[in-house]
């Protein structure tokens, strides 16, 4: 599998670009011709361009679009950060991030960013087996993460833990949950059995952001979520628990929690895509019918 190879390049490629200055204002200023269909990546040796582009531009898109439909701002969507994490941090909030900041965006970028095959990998793989151009493949990928059993578990979190006013409260309520059969989100996992080894660290890094932030209510409250699903359901968190309150004492909106997810796992997506062109088979499983057996149909001119 050349898979590690795809992602580790696409990783240094993506923290090597100087992402405002290099590829927001190439988008303005640049004189090459487009193509005329729109699709930039005409040619698959083009693929490394196309990727690092998304890569670059994506968080730009979502915290423009964020600032303008929630706040009626355009904001300037270049910045002299030197990584895709701090740039995002600087565009959301206009200021020059920590370094904690920093670092755990960094943190979380990778370990979202790979995560072999789930659902919106696995959409992108089957488009990219019809020889699809990248732009395609991704938007796939996108349209499979929409769907709340696969994205958005981190967001449901948040709004869960909001609610909760101390860890006590927090295991009263989820009993009562659990007692009237709602979906408790970011807790098991597909693939793990046992525990989920992303939790791990994002949980150390939220803890730390905690203290930072002056508040760690959040935090604990999160570990009483942890504690209570264990005991009753043996069940433990997954990546996305834990980085609700993440993300929450970085001042990220939870309506960012999945568009953020978009900007790192496009790396595994993109990788993916690269991995299936290089030797290529359409990916199309076969059905069994199950329906009616065949039966006699009188014809019409008999009826």
């Amino acid at each position: 599998m050349k898979l590690d190879y795809y992602l580790a390049r696409l990783w240094i490629a993506a923290n090597q670009i100087v992402v405002g200055t290099t590829m927001m204002r190439s988008t303005r200023q640049s004189k090459r011709p487009r193509p005329t269909d729109s699709n930039e990546e005409a040619f698959f040796s083009e693929q490394n361009k196309a990727s690092n582009r998304l890569l670059a531009v994506f968080p730009a898109i979502m915290c423009f679009w964020y600032k303008y439909s929630h706040h009626g701002l355009e904001i300037d969507c270049v910045t002299d950060e030197d990584s895709i994490g701090g740039h995002f941090l600087k565009l959301l909030t206009g200021n020059n991030p920590s370094d904690l900041h920093r670092k755990v965006m960094d943190v979380s970028l990778i370990l979202y960013a790979e995560h072999e095959f789930n659902a919106s990998t696995f959409t992108a793989r089957v488009c990219a087996s019809t020889l699809s151009d990248m732009y395609s493949c991704v938007t796939g990928a996108i349209g499979s993460l929409r769907g709340p059993l696969h994205g958005g578990a981190n967001e449901a979190a948040m709004d869960m833990i909001q609610k909760f006013s101390s860890p006590a409260d927090a295991k009263v309520q989820m009993a009562g949950m659990l007692q009237r059969k709602e979906k408790i989100m970011g807790f098991g996992h597909a693939i793990y059995s046992e525990s989920d080894p992303r939790n791990v660290i994002i949980k150390s890094w939220s803890e730390k952001l905690g203290q930072d932030f002056g508040d760690s209510s959040l935090y604990h409250i999160s570990v009483a979520c942890e504690e209570f699903m264990w005991d009753t359901k043996k069940l433990f968190c997954n990546a996305d628990f834990f980085h609700a309150s993440a993300y929450h004492f970085m001042g990220i909106p939870t309506k960012l929690f999945t568009p953020i997810f978009v900007c790192s796992r496009l790396t595994g997506w993109a990788a993916h895509i690269m991995e299936q062109r290089t030797n290529n088979r359409i990916i199309r499983p076969s059905a069994d019918y199950i329906g009616a057996e065949p039966r006699k149909v009188t014809a019409i001119s008999q009826r």
